[in-house]
């Protein structure tokens, strides 16, 4: 009989055979959910007597943890922990650990992937030759990138990442807000450390790539838009709530800026008769920044690495809760 028992509560990804050659011989017996733990008494209900549980975006909250009575780890498989109540985990010596790094290659890819198709209003183009509409005569605001100011808002490891694989459109300067980040490891990058008021105002693109924080959420709302070129695109790859959607689909549709490119939503799936849905010049995309086959590999073998750390009685390497 296993020692431990692990409970995978979001289910979705093509195998967990990268979890059960971990955890197996560490004396784990794994559980994937029969279905999507999305509500606490789910959460509660399927990962009764668990020792450790591995989590997307279902509900980890207070009142999960403490329903949880065996529960040494919580693994978060990606690096937001917005769905995990540190404080009731650390309050129970609770480990909540993150896998960072997996997707940098990656979702700074498709930040550059929505960028450039908002600049180039690809979508537009492309629907057009399929509707029988070849243009050859296009007036259209549509600018070159090179000498452009690239804002970027936030300046983690996904940002530096975007920043390195920008350099080669040359943009005439690299603007970043980020109030943790000092200005000299800024400048090492040749970027400029700046208020969030310049970049808005004196950037040509601007890049999202902050956590979702009381301070952050809706940062970017009505009037923060308004302070934007009106040739300016913004792409979101972070978190959703950081941008207030409703005032960007209206900052769109009156031409106060040319177009957005969003992977992130605040309320994910993004519901069928939001505002954006129906904006031409704004590119959805379900939250797949993150996704590779390299990058699944790389998160399922993180996770599964802290919870085996914990299980053997080591401390976990990406630690979110410390006490």
């Amino acid at each position: 009989m296993a020692e431990f028992k692990v409970v995978i509560i979001n289910p979705g990804y093509e195998s967990y055979d990268i979890e059960r050659e971990l955890l197996e011989p560490a004396g784990a017996e794994i559980i994937v959910a029969e279905k999507d733990c999305d509500t606490e008494d789910l959460v509660i209900s399927t990962a009764q007597d668990a020792d450790a549980i591995l989590v997307r975006e279902g509900p980890v909250t207070g009142r999960v943890i403490e329903s949880l009575g065996k529960l040494k780890v919580i693994a978060r498989y990606g690096v937001g922990v917005d769905n995990v109540d540190l404080e009731t985990a650390r309050k129970r010596k609770i480990y909540a650990c993150i896998v960072p790094n997996y997707g940098n290659e990656d979702v700074s890819d498709h930040a550059m992937a929505l960028l450039l198709a908002c600049i180039r209003t690809l979508p537009l183009r492309d629907k057009n030759v399929r509707n029988g509409i070849f243009e050859t005569d296009i007036v259209c605001e549509i600018h070159r990138t090179t000498g452009r100011n690239l804002g970027i808002f936030g300046y983690g490891k996904i940002a530096r990442v975007f920043q390195r694989k920008w350099q080669g459109f040359l943009p005439a300067r690299v603007l970043v807000y980020d109030p943790f980040v000092d200005a000299a490891t800024i400048t090492k990058t040749g970027a400029e450390k700046v208020d969030l008021d310049t970049l808005l105002v004196e950037a040509d693109y601007i890049s999202v790539h902050a956590p979702l924080t009381p301070e952050t959420r809706h940062i970017i709302d009505a009037p923060a838009l308004k302070k934007m070129k009106s040739t300016a695109v913004i792409v979101n790859t972070s978190r959703g709530a950081i941008i207030d959607t409703v005032a960007l689909a209206k900052a769109l549709a009156e031409g106060e800026i040319f177009a957005a490119g969003i992977d992130v939503f605040e309320e994910e799936p993004l519901p069928t008769d939001h505002p954006l849905v129906s904006i031409p010049n704004a590119i959805l995309t379900p939250h797949l920044a993150w996704y590779s086959k390299e990058s699944t590999r790389d998160l399922q073998t993180g996770a599964a690495l802290e919870v085996k750390r914990v299980l053997s009685g080591e401390l976990p390497q990406n630690w979110a809760n410390r006490w």
